[in-house]
């Protein structure tokens, strides 16, 4: 399962925004910056989209999340379910994101 197809799926996002999320460096899989948009999901990851930082405090983040809850292969079809968070505040992680400049 690819993240960024997740992402697009899940949060109803363009495929366009993504991938400037993704140049952006405001996707996160485990809180690891990935390297490739197409990096591939496993039950149990959390995706997360960095909207950006707190505006009341700058240690935390404000990010959409998904988490994969499971997959299965039906057929030939994959039916993956994922829980999603719109708007969640977490700690800014530990290779802090920064606002580009």
């Amino acid at each position: 399962m690819r993240m960024d197809t997740i992402l697009k799926h899940a949060l109803g996002k363009s495929r366009n925004k993504i991938e400037v999320a993704f140049y952006e460096s405001r996707i996160r899989v485990n809180g690891e910056k990935v390297m490739k948009k197409s990096h591939t999901v496993e039950v149990g990851d959390e995706v997360d989209l960095i909207k950006g930082p707190s505006p009341n405090n700058p240690d935390f983040l404000i990010v959409s999340r998904v988490e994969v809850l499971s997959a299965k292969l039906d057929d030939d079809e994959l039916e993956i379910k994922l829980k999603k968070f719109k708007s969640l505040l977490i700690e800014n992680y530990n290779n802090k994101w920064k606002v580009p400049s």
